[in-house]
């Protein structure tokens, strides 16, 4: 899972982009900032889908539950510039049904990137909730903040063998950029890890 960072940075109640985040059609979960009260939500949403909490996991399960809780309880409070955390919220069920993080960074002259650039991160969605179109909704809704933001340019990392994932980002128009590896998939401890780019028009 990639590292977190702080909050959102558009005034949702006060423009035109903020009326239409706001928005929920019929029986699709509200897409909204993620906010404060839905940290317990969100911190079992990532755990649950980025660690296995099965046989000797089951051990630090807790600990990296409470990693997270206290990483979002931070970013949530903390007022970054071009950042946003995004829930997806289904006022049926009265949960968060997904979520995503956005932010705006500047690249590294021996990263091969453009100078700014958007990153895409921590997309998830509840076991209950999903193929029912709620991640592409959320990356819609990333799409729609680039242009905001004047972002040209999307990124995102995935690893080789999330097939799903791989579909998922594809079909939202995601292309692959470069494969990168590490010690770990040297020893094949872990996949390796996919950066894929969406172009953005502004």
């Amino acid at each position: 899972m990639a590292s977190f960072e702080p909050r959102l940075s558009f005034p949702l109640a006060a423009d035109s982009l903020g009326a239409s985040l706001a928005t929920e059609p019929s029986s699709n979960p509200l897409i909204r900032p993620a906010a404060p009260q839905d940290v317990t939500q969100l911190t079992h949403l990532l755990a649950t889908s980025f660690y296995a909490d099965c046989g000797w996991k089951r051990l630090i399960f807790p600990v990296l539950k409470l990693g997270i809780q206290e990483d979002l309880k931070q970013r949530l409070t903390y007022t970054k510039p071009n950042y946003a955390c995004l829930a997806a919220y289904s006022a049926a069920e009265g949960v968060v049904a997904g979520t995503v993080e956005i932010s705006q960074r500047q690249s590294w002259p021996w990263q091969g990137l453009p100078s700014s650039y958007g990153y895409l991160s921590n997309l998830a969605v509840d076991r209950t909730f999903r193929r029912q179109g709620i991640a592409k909704a959320l990356l819609a809704h990333c799409d729609r903040l680039a242009q905001h933001w004047s972002v040209a340019d999307l990124y995102l990392h995935v690893m080789e063998d999330n097939l799903q994932a791989r579909r998922l980002y594809q079909f939202a128009g995601f292309r692959l950029c470069r494969v990168e590896e590490s010690p770990a998939t040297w020893f094949g401890l872990q996949a390796r890890r996919m950066l894929l780019h969406k172009a953005i028009a502004l």
